[in-house]
């Protein structure tokens, strides 16, 4: 009986001890509780429901048919969507009626001038119009007179001609007049603009004095703009029409189709011009910088990740494959990265279940392992 009493009150101080130890002690981080589940082969046992707990998703490789080629380029106006507007005729600017930034109809006024030449053609018009309407009066009244043989048939044919002749440059005239803006007696006229958009840049003060075709305004319409691209004729020959295209402007990723592909001519053909189009979305404004990629076929068989299933262990790269519920880090070969992905040249292959997402936990328990 004495003998156990002495043993009783050791078990009972080696019981408090062993609590007081478990309680003081902290929980484990996913890390410490991947650490503690590492296989003999140095792998990590996890079960699918704990890689959800760790934020990590099961992925799998995509083949690549090609490799991705980043082109630079830029949002532009496109092809009838900015105007520049002149002067019709020579003369003085005498009032602005737009300011840049301001939103144009098509023909709505955008300046009014007065041009000494614009009186002179209204006043040629005018004087063309009254020969045409003598020379037709003066025809119809030759009628009866050539009926009663008082004139010859042949003054009544030069009559004729003559009437309908003046008739024709009463016409050329006039279309002259309107094609000008059809000034006003005084020469006084409003400039309009051709499209309906925004005005850019106005380019001249009241009071100025511009001579013919000189530039009173730029209207640009925002609706009418479009991807352009210049590249060289190799990575051109990948494009065609109707091809679709990953695009990266800022931090916006935008799907854009070719609208063309064409010899650009202001190189002397040693580029090629790429129009293209937003699919869904509309464009950034015009002069942003934008890249496009393009997919240009490879002679190895490469497969594509999301950029988060790859992860760096002592400086090299590698990824996470989960098979049989355990999880290694498989070393591999990185390719051409863009955007959100990346090419895998060497280490993975069609099938394999690849993590993605937080992967750092993973990576330190590899590394302390």
């Amino acid at each position: 009986m004495k003998i156990l009493v002495p043993l009783a009150i050791a078990a009972s101080l080696l019981l408090g001890i062993g609590l007081g130890r478990y309680s003081g002690r902290e929980a484990a981080s996913p890390s410490e509780a991947a650490s503690e589940r590492l296989t003999p082969n140095g792998s990590i046992a996890l079960s699918e429901e704990q890689l959800g707990r760790f934020g990590l998703s099961i992925v799998r490789p995509e083949l690549s048919t090609g490799t991705e080629r980043p082109i630079s380029g830029f949002v532009e106006a496109a092809v009838g969507s900015r105007s520049s507007v002149g002067m019709p005729v020579a003369g003085r600017v005498v009032r602005l009626l737009v300011a840049p930034g301001a939103a144009v109809q098509a023909g709505e006024p955008i300046a009014e001038v007065q041009s000494a030449d614009a009186a002179v053609v209204r006043a040629d018009a005018e004087a063309a119009q009254a020969t045409a309407q003598s020379l037709a009066y003066q025809y119809r009244l030759a009628l009866p007179m050539a009926r009663q043989g008082a004139l010859s048939a042949q003054e009544l044919e030069s009559g004729r001609i003559a009437s309908v002749t003046a008739a024709v440059h009463a016409r050329a005239a006039t279309a002259k007049v309107s094609a000008m803006g059809d000034p006003d007696r005084i020469g006084r006229l409003l400039i309009r603009s051709p499209i309906s958009g925004q005005v850019v840049a106005v380019k001249t003060s009241p009071g100025e004095v511009l001579q013919l075709g000189e530039e009173v305004a730029q209207i640009s319409d925002a609706r009418g703009s479009e991807l352009r691209f210049l590249v060289s004729p190799v990575l051109a020959a990948n494009l065609a029409s109707g091809q679709l295209l990953r695009v990266k402007a800022g931090a916006r990723d935008l799907r854009a189709r070719v609208l063309a592909v064409a010899p650009d001519s202001g190189s002397a053909n040693r580029v090629t011009l790429v129009r293209a189009q937003t699919v869904d979305e509309p464009l950034p404004p015009t002069g942003t910088a934008v890249t496009a990629f393009i997919q240009v076929p490879s002679s190895q068989q490469r497969y594509s990740l999301p950029a988060a299933a790859i992860a760096l262990v002592n400086g090299s790269a590698v990824v996470f494959r989960y098979q049989r519920g355990a999880v290694q880090a498989v070393p591999v070969v990185v390719g051409q990265k863009s955007a959100n992905r990346a090419e895998i040249v060497q280490g993975v292959r069609s099938g394999d279940r690849l993590l993605s997402g937080n992967t750092t936990k993973l990576h330190e328990a590899l590394i302390g392992k």
